[in-house]
């Protein structure tokens, strides 16, 4: 069966395909964030939903680099930001394969490879809950990327056949 068709496009269509997300709101801002959104149909708004994850993917591995950086950090707080180093490398992957996927029309690889990019961010999510190194920036950050992957996976359901 055909995907769905929508009439509207833009913000209303972006309430349309937030409604079922864990933070509606959030899901709406993010989807309506970029200028092309105004206008945007649903495939549209389907690639910037990756790429808003994608662009906080990145910017929230070179925040991690950057804390690495840092002289004197604590041993559990190291291990913590080594492991999600590891995680947001790995997420930035999946999520530009997930694009190339979603332009190719390959729903069923864009769910694949969205659903390891959250693997990626809860095991993140995991350290810093399990370590006494915490980083309370970085958690916001990782709720942050969470939400933006889940919202794609949940758009990109809508839009397959």
């Amino acid at each position: 069966s055909p995907p769905p068709t929508f009439t509207e496009t833009g913000k209303a269509l972006a309430e349309k395909l937030c409604e079922k997300s864990e933070d509606k709101s959030f899901c709406i801002s993010s989807l309506t964030s970029r200028p092309e959104a105004d206008t945007a149909t649903a495939p549209k708004l389907g690639v910037i939903a990756l790429s808003v994850a994608s662009t906080n993917a990145s910017d929230t591995s070179f925040y991690i680099r950057s804390k690495l950086k840092q002289r004197n950090l604590e041993p559990a707080l190291e291990d913590t930001l080594d492991d999600c180093s590891k995680n947001y490398l790995d997420a930035v992957a999946q999520l530009d394969d997930s694009l190339a996927a979603l332009l190719a029309n390959a729903y069923i690889d864009v769910d694949i490879w969205l659903n390891t990019a959250i693997s990626d961010g809860e095991a993140c999510e995991d350290a810093l809950s399990e370590r006494a190194g915490n980083d309370a920036e970085l958690a916001r950050r990782n709720t942050n990327f969470l939400k933006l992957c889940k919202d794609a996976l949940l758009i990109n359901t809508i839009l397959t056949p």
